[in-house]
């Protein structure tokens, strides 16, 4: 089969470095919501993925969506793409009380005004299970593992970030009229506890999950550098997971699978940082 060529959209020159090495073109899009950059990013090419980085040191994230969101409207439309595929997230097409995921709500309803000219797919992804890599330090000091997901003994939907970007470089292969809906799950669902069952396999001695209270949350979410309004909006997205709210939608969508488990997940965050 005839190899494609792929263009990749960076912030900056340097970034696109390794991409050129690899035989991409680059494009430099140093802020996603300049729509001039974009539509010479999507010039000429047959199909674009995109994804609205939420902007957690931000006043106002759901604001910023928005403009992400019209400009890639405005984008597509100037370079008359033919197909785009947006990565999105379980619980998106829920309009309210999902805090984060609110984004990714904004991102389709804006798209879905393209489809009448354009081609629109999205891929929304489970909870994504490299989220707890940071947590990989802990865990080897401690001996636990913080969990915002309660109770621990809950399963929920997680996908491997390569799985996601599996799915949506398939999305960009297929053909379709109008939006296209794909929900991605891992193999199985995953509960806290069997996250911390895998630390312990990987890291050779004893993983336990712990609760983090919510009484903690706002301290826990400032510490790691998020504005007071993003706080509030990653609080108001536990709460969803935790109280049963954050689903799939399951009904006039597509239920995909990824191959990745969290036991081969988490394995490769210990060989990366034994070789590094």
């Amino acid at each position: 089969m005839e190899r494609a060529t792929v263009r990749v959209a960076v912030r900056s020159e340097d970034k696109g470095a390794a991409w050129k090495k690899r035989g991409a073109e680059v494009a430099v899009v140093e802020d996603i919501a300049d729509a001039d950059a974009l539509t010479r990013a999507f010039e000429g090419v047959t199909g674009a993925y995109v994804l609205n980085p939420p902007d957690y040191q931000s006043n106002d994230m759901f604001a910023r969506a928005e403009q992400v969101a019209s400009a890639i409207i405005e984008a597509a439309q100037r370079a008359h793409l033919p197909k785009l595929v947006a990565l999105s997230s379980i619980g998106s097409h829920l309009p309210r009380k999902t805090g984060n995921i609110l984004t990714t709500y904004i991102l389709e309803e804006a798209l879905k005004s393209l489809q009448a000219e354009i081609a629109v797919g999205f891929v929304r992804a489970a909870s994504i299970m490299e989220n707890w890599q940071a947590l990989l330090p802990i865990a080897q000091q401690k001996g636990i593992l913080p969990s915002f997901h309660t109770p621990l003994e809950r399963a929920i939907p997680m996908v491997a970030a390569a799985d996601i970007g599996q799915a949506c470089a398939d999305g960009l292969m297929q053909e379709w009229q109008g939006t296209q809906i794909w929900e991605l799950h891992g193999p199985e669902a995953v509960s806290p506890n069997q996250v911390a069952a895998s630390f312990s396999r990987a890291l050779k001695c004893d993983v336990q999950a712990v609760v983090i209270p919510e009484s903690e949350w706002s301290s826990t979410l400032a510490q790691m550098g998020n504005s007071p309004a993003a706080v509030e909006s990653y609080s108001e997205m536990m709460r969803a997971f935790n109280n049963g709210t954050m689903v799939f939608e399951e009904h006039g969508t597509k239920t995909v699978r990824g191959k990745t488990t969290i036991d081969e997940v988490v394995h490769s965050w210990i060989d990366s940082s034994s070789h590094s």
